[in-house]
């Protein structure tokens, strides 16, 4: 079983004063939010595929639209968020994954990610818990790409037909998983049902199954496996 990592397995909320990071750093630099947003949804596609050729690629974009090198005070709080969330887990994470090996699962996570913003996970409780990390900035291939599915099938050692796919949907992830052939796909909708209920619909199309908790996910096995 594949799960996706960021609004799937972990929650992360808002920077201080209640903005994503986007807005934090705008503030923070004291630059235009909209310019900002503009120029990192160019650069986030680069970011993510690992192509960036920077060995801090993150710092080094933050440096351009800043205009001034000491920035230690936003390296540090970057992935301010991101480590909350991937040290503190919601639990039902946590047993999600532990029921799922119980029962003799190999368990992957496949995510859009870039460095900065996963830099807590090897002391996340969930690395201890998956068999296969596939980030995509370091494997250089970022869903719904059919190279970023086959990368983690490949690791875990199944054929796609074999396994399910849980994810929240963004990125068009169901989608490519569908594509890839996986043999079951799975929307986690608490991410939607919170930020944007008005998704679900649309989502859910794009699934064989839907489920409003994680732990669902078990349940759902179960009956699967009963017939």
């Amino acid at each position: 079983m594949v799960f996706d990592l960021l609004y799937t397995l972990v929650h992360p909320g808002s920077y201080p004063g209640g903005t994503g990071r986007i807005g934090w750093l705008a503030g923070t630099l004291g630059v235009d939010a909209a310019g900002l947003a503009a120029r990192w949804a160019e650069f986030e596609p680069v970011l993510e595929s690992g192509r960036t050729g920077d060995r801090d690629p993150e710092l080094a974009w933050v440096r351009s639209v800043a205009g001034r090198a000491d920035l230690a005070y936003v390296e540090a709080d970057w992935d301010l968020t991101r480590r909350e969330a991937l040290l503190h887990p919601p639990p039902s994470s946590v047993a999600t994954l532990v029921a799922l090996r119980e029962r003799g699962l190999q368990l992957g996570v496949l995510s859009n990610t870039h460095a900065w913003e996963l830099r807590a996970w090897h002391r996340s409780p969930l690395a201890a818990l998956v068999d296969v990390v596939a980030l995509s900035h370091e494997i250089g291939a970022v869903k719904p790409d059919r190279a970023a599915y086959e990368f983690v099938l490949d690791r875990l050692g199944v054929p796609a037909a074999r396994a399910a796919y849980v994810g929240d949907g963004s990125n068009d992830e169901l989608v490519g998983a569908r594509a890839a052939g996986f043999g079951l796909v799975v929307l986690a909708e608490q991410a939607a049902a919170e930020a944007a209920p008005g998704d679900l619909p649309r989502l859910r199309a794009q699934a064989d199954i839907s489920v409003p908790s994680l732990l669902d996910v078990v349940t759902v096995l179960e009956q699967r496996a009963a017939g």
